[in-house]
């Protein structure tokens, strides 16, 4: 959907490629070193920068969506997401009501992560069940 000055997008994906541990059933690209996690957000940060459509200012894109997954986010402290929003909200034009999705592992989410992830403004999280574990099942009896 266009209107005349601005491009509306179906989202932003951001992909945090660290977990605490390797899961046999995942796929994905990640790591279970979290040496390099500040060099990783500081290139995407310059990633987000490089962002530029020919004859398009940043603003002129308007997000709706915003997905941290991966990986497991939730490994990302305050400081780090509340940088990468803050440089998102540089380079889109945000509305005001989007969903801000995070990824987060169950043992990742004390009270005190939930609260600072919504004082950033995360509305919605997207919680793994890799760490439950069954015990009403034959395959998991105690």
């Amino acid at each position: 959907m266009c209107t005349f000055g601005a491009v509306h997008m179906a989202g932003i994906y951001i992909h945090i490629p660290f977990c605490s541990k390797a899961c046999h059933y995942c796929n994905f690209h990640f790591s279970t070193s979290l040496h390099r996690k500040n060099e990783f957000v500081e290139a995407l940060l310059r990633e987000l920068d490089l962002l530029q459509f020919p004859g398009e200012q940043p603003i002129d894109r308007q997000a709706d969506t915003i997905y941290f997954g991966g990986g497991t986010p939730s490994l990302l402290n305050q400081q780090e997401l509340e940088t990468i929003l803050e440089k998102i909200n540089q380079r889109f034009s945000v509305s005001a009501n989007a969903e801000l999705t995070l990824e987060a592992n169950p043992d990742d989410l004390k009270p005190d992560k939930i609260r600072e992830l919504v004082s950033m403004g995360i509305n919605r999280l997207s919680i793994g069940v890799q760490s439950c574990r069954c015990t009403g099942c034959r395959h998991h009896q105690p």
